[in-house]
């Protein structure tokens, strides 16, 4: 009887080593994928930026285009919704500053300038769009923004 007690004993604590072992193995393959869905998204945004600095490039010059180069317009556009979609499909979503006011949490203030009219703080312009996980509220890039910071007088 003890015998049989001891050797459940050590397949018992076997067993716990090996679960011990499989959740600490888990966790790291969880942040793994954690980190490689982070680095992919990061490469998307940049994608994002290079849509963003095309779509102003072409609204600037559009007076000028021919018919092909409308068409060319239109396809990159669609190109860019498509993106944009497919990030929300997956809650990926850009942050928004409905009050014009900096949140450090939302943002990398890159720039400041005075404008007495204005408050600190305000945002002047957004030099990067931000983005987030809209249902996990995870930042997972912070927008880079320029402020109003008026010197004390």
């Amino acid at each position: 009887m003890k015998e049989e007690k001891a050797f459940l004993r050590g397949k018992f604590v076997d067993f716990q080593v090996k679960i011990a072992e499989l959740t600490l193995e888990l966790t790291d393959q969880e942040q793994k994928f954690q980190d490689r869905e982070k680095d992919l998204y990061l490469n998307l945004f940049e994608i994002l930026d290079a849509f963003e600095n095309l779509n102003q490039t072409l609204s600037e010059k559009e007076a000028t285009f021919d018919k092909t180069t409308h068409m060319l317009a239109r396809n990159v556009r669609s190109i860019h919704k498509k993106l944009i979609r497919m990030l929300k499909s997956r809650h990926i979503v850009q942050i928004s500053f409905p009050d014009n006011r900096a949140q450090m949490e939302y943002c990398k203030v890159v720039d400041t300038r005075e404008a007495p009219d204005m408050v600190n703080e305000t945002i002047l312009s957004v030099v990067k769009n931000g983005y987030m996980n809209s249902q996990e509220k995870i930042v997972l890039r912070k927008a880079e923004v320029v402020t109003v910071l008026n010197s004390s007088a």
